[in-house]
């Protein structure tokens, strides 16, 4: 029994030497987990810093009126693009008319600039609809100019209003005085057409508000001609 007890010590040795060592594989894995999350963190967080901030301005049709946020045409070209999205518009707003939250797009305009995107969509909009011609054009120009000297560094891309009711002819002047009023600020023009209006499943029961299909219906539209 004498003879064995230095067999058995170094056993005991070995045991304790093998599972020191197990722990230590255990922490370097942990260790070489924990920095691969923290390498991951890092790249997504500068993935999200490097990713093109951009801002919408807009009514109700924007807005995703009747569906879910997430299903709005400008989440869902944002979810394709990978943009760090504001989508500051509201139901029932114009560049005269006041939104549900009582204002005209002035106040989405003032987000806007506090928001500093690198580009600015913005629309025309039915809302406007019976508005002084003179008014209205007034009242664009002069929020185009504010986002432009406001934002110099930012690309600004106006489109046409998108109506399920209004026809292009009472649309026209709106769109007319935007397109303008963008041209002149040395910004983009995005002539999206009517992408939902008049086509069974794509508008919803109140004839005016797209219907997620028509959503991306005007998604498919909107990220044509952004790359052209």
């Amino acid at each position: 029994m004498l003879a064995r007890r230095p067999l058995a010590a170094a056993a005991t040795a070995m045991t304790a030497a093998l599972l020191a060592l197990t722990a230590l594989s255990g922490c370097a894995s942990a260790n070489a987990a924990s920095n691969a999350a923290l390498g991951k963190q890092s790249a997504a967080t500068s993935s999200a810093a490097t990713a093109e901030h951009v801002a919408v301005i807009g009514d109700s049709i924007e807005s995703g009126l009747g569906l879910d946020p997430s299903e709005a045409w400008p989440a869902l070209v944002a979810s394709d693009h990978g943009w760090r999205l504001d989508n500051l518009s509201v139901p029932g707003a114009g560049f005269v008319a006041q939104g549900a939250d009582g204002h005209d797009f002035s106040a989405q305009v003032d987000a806007a600039i506090a928001a500093q995107p690198d580009l600015v969509l913005i629309g025309a909009s039915d809302n406007d609809l019976g508005t002084d011609p003179d008014q209205l054009s007034t009242a664009i120009r002069s929020t185009v100019d504010r986002l432009a000297a406001a934002l110099p560094d930012a690309r600004i891309a106006g489109f046409n209003a998108l109506s399920g009711q209004a026809s292009d002819e009472e649309l026209a002047g709106g769109d007319a005085a935007l397109r303008q009023a963008v041209l002149d600020a040395g910004g983009t023009w995005l002539d999206l057409g009517q992408p939902y209006r008049g086509k069974a499943g794509l508008v919803q029961d109140d004839d005016e508000h797209p219907t997620l299909p028509g959503q991306q219906a005007i998604a498919a539209v909107v990220a044509a001609k952004l790359s052209l």
